[in-house]
């Protein structure tokens, strides 16, 4: 099978995510997208656990099944690192295509055994119209292809103005989420008290 892989800390997943997904997994032709909530990321400090995460993910999910969730990086002890993840996986003898925003293309040289990650997944890209920085970009894929082996295709996605960080900070606030987060997300959000919600 041909599978997507979403990853990142879901710190709310939001409708971003989620379209994001669902344009990437049409236009490349892929069986299904796994969501891969982090564990414990070895660059970011977390407050909301990677339990809660991942059933908001689940949660988030749920009514569409070309999406699955995985609990592999959130069940592991210790730091996470997608090198494990991907040797994991690999196993299985699927494809794999793990799906990054521009950000993170530019800090693929600086995660653990990326040689070997390279090996093992493709990656997309999902680039949003009019990217100020879209030489850089292309100057990039160029580099990490020729130099170093990286698998990596370019999707142009529709620009989805939601971040994780706007959520946590508008719930902290009192302000409504609806239409940036599944409506059942909001109610997990709420029940459970997270991002300082009474």
């Amino acid at each position: 099978m041909k599978i997507g892989i979403m990853g990142g800390t879901m710190n709310p997943i939001h409708m971003a995510h989620l379209m994001i997904a669902e344009h990437i997994k049409e236009d490349f032709n892929l069986d299904k997208v796994y969501f891969l909530p982090t564990g414990d990321p070895p660059h970011k400090d977390l407050e909301v656990s990677s339990e809660k995460r991942y059933e908001m993910t689940l949660i988030a999910t749920s009514d569409n099944s070309d999406f699955e969730v995985l609990d592999i990086e959130t069940k592991r002890k210790g730091k996470s690192f997608t090198v494990d993840t991907m040797t994991e996986l690999s196993k299985t003898g699927d494809e794999y295509y793990f799906i990054i925003g521009t950000d993170t293309l530019f800090l693929l040289r600086s995660w653990k055994d990326y040689e070997k990650i390279a090996k093992m997944t493709s990656f997309i890209v999902a680039i949003r119209p009019g990217y100020e920085e879209e030489k850089k970009i292309y100057d990039e894929v160029r580099s990490l292809k020729e130099e170093l082996g990286f698998k990596i295709y370019l999707a142009n996605i529709p620009k989805y103005e939601i971040s994780s960080t706007d959520i946590r900070k508008r719930v902290s606030e009192n302000k409504s989420i609806k239409y940036l987060v599944p409506d059942d997300v909001i109610s997990y959000i709420e029940k459970e008290g997270l991002y300082g919600k009474n």
